[in-house]
């Protein structure tokens, strides 16, 4: 799985800061490219709440550490995430993890 950042863009007028947009799409194996929008506050609460390490988390947790200044710079950034370096047995059981059937 990929995400990648496309763009980026100020929070409406008079908005607060968290509001900033980011336009993001999901690529992978199984799954259709998808396009989402995250902003800048929901990024952080998920960030905050959530210890899964996967393309999306990734990204997100890029978009929290970035100053302002640098927004622009992750455009077209992408993060992936590999599963079946996690889970070595895929390879030798077709996809299914142990205990899956």
């Amino acid at each position: 799985m990929k995400a990648t950042i496309i763009s980026q863009g100020p929070p409406p007028r008079d908005s607060p800061l968290e509001l900033h947009r980011f336009r993001f799409r999901i690529d992978g194996d199984s799954v259709l490219a998808t396009v989402h929008v995250v902003s800048l506050r929901t990024a952080r609460v998920i960030v905050q709440n959530l210890r899964a390490v996967d393309a999306v988390i990734k990204m997100l947790r890029a978009i929290v550490a970035a100053r302002s200044d640098d927004y622009d710079a992750l455009n077209n950034s992408v993060y992936s995430y590999d599963r079946d370096a996690l889970w070595p047995q895929n390879r030798i059981t077709g996809g299914r993890r142990r205990n899956e059937g």
